[in-house]
């Protein structure tokens, strides 16, 4: 429901008239809907607008129904989190979901993680004059790989679209789950910023601020391209932070213990002899390594930052 108080809504109708036009877009199409979303949005510079959401959110998550959404109904969505999920039901129409890291305006990468059996739905995100489709059912990829982005201003909206079948509303859920990880501008157009050595200012960051920090060899490495990422099985010797302990372990036979850890597959991985300490962050139910210095480095920065006081935390 909508209440706008006393102004026109010609420029926008104007607008929406002039994208179908130039854009030749269906009035059904994903585009179509979008561009008149954003004209319906221009609203906002010249009213008072007030909305009320169908659906129910908090700064993280949000979950709702199609059931009281148009056909062609644009639905805003707005999170303001690190990690969170979208639930639809009956999915119906589209939403346009806006997403921050918080309200400092940092700009991130972002990934998406669609659950099992996950259909009825699309997922673009906006550019700058056009949407990249970001999943589909029918695009062949692996259904557990990690959809990812890029913020623009520190923020990206997500187009989700209602697939309809034969007119008909998608019975069922729609779920799917975001993770949002600051960088600096300079980061954020390195494509390959993820893979390079870690300095000593952001191994004693990560020792602190990991979810997982241990220290171990490495006994295989399993390159899975359907999937994009490297796969490290670990074999763990020490551990010295484990905020996710019933989520770490694969095998747990007396002192036997390993874990797999995984990277980016454009990073190109290679093992080495040795042990290694492996920083790892919890991203959308896997363990994403951030920084991997052989253990002989990392005494060296650990022994020189205990000297100079210069640790965030205490270091192990």
């Amino acid at each position: 429901m909508t209440l706008v108080k006393n102004q026109s809504t010609r420029l926008p109708c104007l607008l929406y008239s002039w994208c179908s036009t130039r854009m030749r877009l269906s009035m059904a199409s994903p585009c179509a809907l979008w561009c008149g979303f954003l004209a319906a949005s221009m609203i906002i510079f010249n009213n008072v607008i007030l909305t009320v959401v169908n659906g129910a959110s908090d700064d993280c998550d949000w979950l709702g129904s199609g059931l009281t959404q148009g056909e062609r109904g644009v639905q805003a969505v707005y999170l303001r989190c690190a990690q969170g999920r979208i639930e639809w039901k009956y999915p119906r129409g589209a939403l346009r979901v806006v997403l921050r890291h918080g309200t400092s305006g940092k700009e991130f990468r972002g990934c998406l993680r669609v659950s099992k059996n996950f259909k009825g739905i699309q997922i673009y995100v906006e550019g700058h004059r056009r949407l990249h489709l970001l999943y589909s059912k029918t695009d062949k990829k692996h259904p557990e790989l990690l959809r990812c982005f890029n913020s623009y201003h520190g923020q990206v909206a997500l187009y989700v679209e209602a697939v309809m079948v034969f007119n008909t509303i998608q019975k069922g859920l729609a779920r799917f789950y975001y993770d949002l990880q600051p960088v600096s501008t300079e980061a954020l157009w390195d494509d390959l910023d993820v893979c390079r050595p870690c300095s000593e200012e952001e191994m004693l960051r990560y020792y602190c601020t990991s979810d997982f920090v241990l220290q171990g060899k490495v006994s295989n490495l399993n390159h899975n391209k359907a999937l994009q990422q490297s796969e490290l099985t670990v074999q763990i010797t020490r551990i010295y932070r484990d905020s996710h302990e019933s989520r770490l372990f694969n095998s747990a036979q007396g002192n036997n213990k390993e874990t797999v850890l995984r990277r980016p597959l454009k990073c190109a991985t290679k093992t080495g002899v040795g042990e290694y300490v492996f920083f790892s962050r919890w991203t959308l139910e896997k363990m994403i390594v951030q920084c991997a210095p052989r253990l002989s480095d990392w005494r060296k920065v650990r022994r020189k930052a205990l000297k100079e006081r210069s640790n965030q935390c205490q270091l192990g």
